[in-house]
C-alpha cells in the first residue's frame, strides 16, 4: 500500500512540476507561440495524439480522485480508535474521548477548566490537553496527578487497545478564587443606607 501511494504521490509531483515548467516557460517567452499552436494543432488533427491526450486527461481525473480518497480515509482514521472485538469492530469517536478527559479531570481538585484534543498517531495514543488551575495549586504535583488520572481513565475506557497512552499538558491559565458571591447591583443599591437632608 506504501509503495502505491508513493508512486501517484510521484506522479502527481512530476505532472505538477512539468506544468509549472511549462507556465514558466511559456511566461518567460522561452517557448514560441508559434511552435506552441503549431503543436496544439498537430495534436488536434492527428488521432494518435489526441488518443494520448484522452488517455492523459481521464488519468489525471483518476489520480486526483484517489488522492482525495487517499486524504480522507486518512483523516478519517484519525478521527477514531479502532480496536476488534471477538464479536467484531469496535470504533470510538476521538471526540468522545476528548469529553471523557474533560470529565475525568474533575477528579483533580486544583484543575479549573481543561481542554482535550486527543490524537490517534502511529502505536501510540497522544492526549493534549490545555488546562487552567487555580492559583493555590502547585504545578509539578498537579500536573503529575492530572496526568495519572487521565492516563489511568483513557486506558480503563480502552481497555482492548494496546498502544500506549501519553498525555502532555500545557498549564494555559492560573486563576484566583473568588471570595464569595460579589453582590449584585441591586444589592448594592439596596443596602446602601440613605443619605442627604431636606
Amino acid at each position: 500500500m506504501k509503495l502505491f501511494v508513493w508512486i501517484i504521490m510521484g506522479c502527481y509531483m512530476t505532472l505538477f512540476i512539468l506544468l509549472g515548467a511549462s507556465l514558466v516557460s511559456f511566461s518567460l517567452h522561452w517557448v514560441p507561440v508559434e511552435g506552441a499552436l503549431q503543436w496544439l494543432e498537430m495534436a488536434y488533427l492527428e488521432k494518435n495524439l489526441r488518443i494520448a491526450c484522452f488517455v492523459t486527461g481521464v488519468g489525471l481525473i483518476l489520480l486526483n480522485w484517489i488522492i482525495v480518497q487517499l486524504t480522507l480515509a486518512k483523516l478519517q482514521r484519525q478521527k477514531i480508535i479502532a480496536f476488534d472485538n471477538p464479536d467484531g469492530q469496535v470504533t470510538v469517536s476521538l471526540s468522545a474521548v476528548e469529553d471523557f478527559v474533560r470529565r475525568a479531570a474533575k477528579e483533580v481538585p486544583s484543575v479549573r477548566d481543561l481542554r482535550a484534543d486527543v490524537v490517534a498517531g502511529k502505536g501510540k495514543i497522544v492526549v493534549r490537553a490545555k488546562v487552567s488551575l487555580w492559583a493555590e495549586a502547585h504545578i509539578p504535583e498537579v500536573t503529575e496527578q492530572l496526568q495519572s488520572v487521565v492516563k489511568a481513565r483513557v486506558s480503563e475506557m480502552l481497555a482492548g487497545i494496546e498502544e500506549p497512552i501519553y498525555v502532555r499538558i500545557h498549564v494555559a491559565k492560573i486563576s484566583h478564587r473568588e471570595e464569595g458571591p460579589r453582590p449584585s447591583r441591586r444589592e448594592e443599591q439596596l443596602s446602601t443606607p440613605f443619605r442627604g437632608g431636606f
